[in-house]
């Protein structure tokens, strides 16, 4: 987890398998950021991600955003894997936070995600 100065974006990035641990502690330093800078654009990378430990993991995420004190206007673009379970969890995180009122948002490449958040 880091925060861009140049591009004003919070990026968090998963490689491999995503474990309850350090999907619990990327939210809470993204948030940490969220807190401190005011920046409103998240970027997670999960492009090299191949599995995730508990779906439930993700289906709590929008309810530790709330509890947070995540601003509500916040958008998060997410760079989805080409393949497999870890494209799977990125489908499900996305349905999971759009029911919840979370801006989520897909693309199939770093590139497309940071042209929404800065646009």
């Amino acid at each position: 987890v880091k925060y861009n100065e140049t591009s004003r974006i919070i990026e968090i990035v998963h490689t491999d398998a995503l474990t309850s641990e350090n999907l619990h502690k990327a939210t809470d330093d993204a948030m940490a950021l969220h807190q401190n800078t005011g920046v409103k654009q998240i970027l997670i990378d999960i492009s090299d991600m191949q599995s995730v430990e508990n779906f439930f993991d993700l289906y709590d995420l929008p309810k530790q955003y709330a509890e947070g004190g995540v601003d509500r206007q916040i958008q998060i673009a997410l760079v989805l894997p080409k393949t497999g379970e870890g494209r799977e969890a990125a489908h499900f995180y996305d349905d999971v936070c759009n029911n919840r009122g979370w801006l989520v948002k897909n693309f199939e490449s770093r590139d497309e995600a940071v042209a929404w958040l800065i646009t």
